[in-house]
């Protein structure tokens, strides 16, 4: 929820007169803090429970802001959302109480200053008052109570750990130390002894074969299977959009106002001369020579598209300096301010200073804020409440088909009362289960133990319910129809040894430093301009070898010839000369130096974070947890 918050506040201040009381909300009698639920419990924190209905609305709030980031279901599930959300809950719960320990608290005014940094609940002079409050309640579909007191908890768990990492320290040069250390660049030589060249030299006996065999049987074991037939319910499609009335539509779309506006926005590209915060007299004497000579270009003729192509850093903007529609408030408010203030086709007289550089700006278009139509919208909002109203609708239907499907009736007959169809699978493994149907692994092995299923399984966007039929037992291949398999596999290995030996007996002959006639004669591959970042392509990972092509000195042979595997599957042994090494550059580190700096210093904040909530978990006592239950009740 705070993530929400954060995504709907802009910069403010705020001025508070002595003498004021500060009400929490619900003294306005806006919505009620009493709930008498007993759900039952996913999870106990030092015997607090999490109720499972507390889980399932905190599961569709973030779950509705994940999908307004453009992120599916599917993806949803693979990342285990409901896990997370449930292991997020213990983590607050596990912060709420230790803060309750030391005596820390959000005070009505904390939780009011926090609320009135929020657009949603502004009126249209940008205030906080009663109305707009309920109207943007309403919008989030949460009564007070309920909002009050996640809000509560959100600032609670950011104010614990905000003085857990106050006085966090970084030395002095430690992001330009890692900048060093990542983006020095290196050209590395590589000899390449190829495995294959080796295969005729060694020799796989029967014995190699059988050993081999025994000791990898469960490579050769064809995995027990089973076949299914399952009801899939998928909640957005269990309720029809055409049913869903006009004035649901159109009550919908009053409460939901701000999310169809499209607010005021410039269209604009800029040419940016990156110059940091604590920038030398020289440095910035460079940039303002730099924008000069930029304006000058411009008044003779020369194209905005072509200087910033120019001059841009990379990542600064798109192709022609290009930044696309820049909305208020998504930007820093010296460049904002310059954007909206311009009129359209001017280029900015002076040069916009912002904690980035200088700034040349090109406003293109405007557009004012706009309300998008209802009769624009309504099928869109058809299509949500449906889905809603199918997330509703899911467990009632899903709970009646799980009962037919345990007394045995026809799955098609229960199915079709529901307008739902039957699948009848071929034999699946447990790994089919999961790419095929989206099942997870756990759900999987429960499957192929052949019991009737008692609830909902997850599988990509739908959850099902199945009905287990045969079971094929797991199967161990013959050594006789693997044998020639192995043989071909121990070959390569044996020949990738082999391969290895010969490198070495090569490097003690190659001439210490390597010339570029050496490089002809000995067919050297460079490898230029790798980082610790890159990949050594053509070959796969290989963690030794890359440590040790970074560690070696200038003009160097690496002492040892290392295993490799290239990306077409080759096998073989690499020899590596440290040709060149590039350090970074001063301009190079000015230009990022902000970011490294504030990034390590998250880092490290995070760092400790972690520390700090890795040691309440190991002293809480942490019972009836049912991650299991949290990922089917996030269906």
């Amino acid at each position: 929820m705070l993530d929400y918050i954060r995504s709907n506040t802009q910069s403010f201040g705020v001025k508070v007169a002595f003498g004021v009381i500060i009400l929490v909300f619900v003294f306005w009698g806006v919505g009620s803090i009493s709930d008498s639920d007993t759900s039952h419990v996913l999870a106990k924190v030092n015997d607090e429970p999490i109720l499972e209905t507390q889980f399932y609305k905190r599961f569709q709030r973030v779950e509705s802001q994940l999908m307004q980031r453009g992120m599916t279901r599917e993806a949803m599930k693979a990342e285990q959302l409901g896990r997370q959300v449930l292991q997020d809950m213990i983590a607050h719960s596990l912060v709420r109480q230790e803060a309750k320990r030391l005596g820390l608290e959000i005070t009505p005014l904390e939780l009011r200053l926090a609320i009135e940094q929020n657009p949603l609940f502004h009126n249209d002079k940008g205030k906080l008052d009663k109305e707009s409050y309920t109207r943007g309640l309403d919008q989030l579909r949460m009564r007070a109570a309920d909002f009050e007191d996640e809000l509560r908890e959100e600032l609670l768990f950011e104010k614990m750990l905000s003085l857990v990492t106050a006085e966090v320290w970084l030395a002095p040069n430690s992001a330009k130390s890692r900048y060093d250390f990542l983006f020095e660049k290196r050209n590395l030589g590589t000899i390449f002894v190829r495995a294959q060249d080796y295969v005729d030299k060694v020799e796989v006996t029967k014995d190699d074969i059988k050993n081999y065999y025994d000791g990898h049987k469960d490579s050769f074991t064809i995995p027990k299977k089973v076949k299914l037939s399952y009801i899939a319910l998928d909640p957005n499609k269990l309720v029809d959009p055409t049913s869903i009335s006009a004035s649901d539509i159109e009550n919908y779309y009053k409460r939901n106002l701000t999310t169809y506006t499209q607010h005021e926005a410039v269209n604009c590209a800029h040419i940016l001369v990156p110059l940091s915060a604590n920038a030398d007299a020289k440095a910035k004497e460079e940039a303002l020579a730099t924008i000069k000579k930029i304006q000058e270009a411009l008044q003779k003729g020369q194209s905005f598209a072509e200087l910033a192509n120019k001059y841009n850093p990379a990542n600064a903007a798109g192709k022609d300096g290009d930044l696309g529609w820049v909305e208020r408030g998504v930007t820093v408010k010296p460049f904002e301010e310059a954007a909206f203030s311009q009129k359209i086709g001017e280029v900015s007289e002076k040069a916009i200073t912002t904690n980035f550089g200088l700034h040349l700006i090109l406003v293109k278009e405007k557009r004012k804020e706009k309300v998008r139509p209802l009769e624009d919208v309504a099928p869109e909002i058809s299509k949500q409440l449906a889905q809603e109203q199918g997330r509703d609708k899911l467990t009632e239907v899903g709970e009646n088909l799980i009962e037919a499907n345990l007394l045995g009736r026809d799955l098609a007959e229960s199915a079709k009362a529901y307008n739902l169809s039957v699948t009848d699978t071929d034999f699946l493994s447990a790994s089919d289960m999961t790419t095929t149907l989206g099942l997870s692994a756990n759900d999987a092995q429960l499957l192929l133990q052949g019991l009737p299923i008692d609830t909902l399984l997850q599988a990509k966007d739908a959850a099902l319910v199945v009905r287990v039929g045969e079971v094929k037992p797991a199967k161990l291949e013959p050594l006789d129809q693997v044998a020639g398999q192995i043989k071909t596999q121990l070959a390569l290995q044996k020949a990738q040894s082999e391969a290895v030996k010969a490198g070495e007996s090569l490097l003690k002959n190659l001439p210490a430093t390597l010339t570029e006639q050496d490089k002809n004669k000995y067919k050297v591959q460079v490898l230029n301009g790798v980082d610790r970042l890159s990949r050594l392509a053509p070959y796969k990972p290989q963690e030794a070898w890359a440590r040790a092509a970074f560690a070696a000195p200038l003009h160097s042979w690496l002492p040892k010839a290392y295993a490799v595997e290239q990306e077409d599957g080759t096998l073989g042994a690499v020899l590596t000369y440290v040709d060149a090494i590039t350090p970074t550059k001063k301009s190079d580190w000015e230009r990022v130096q902000r970011i490294m700096e504030s990034g390590l210093a998250r880092e490290t904040a995070d760092h400790v974070r972690q520390i700090f909530l890795q040691e309440l978990f190991k002293h809480a006592k942490i019972t009836n947890v049912d991650f299991a239950k949290a990922e089917r009740l996030g269906i």
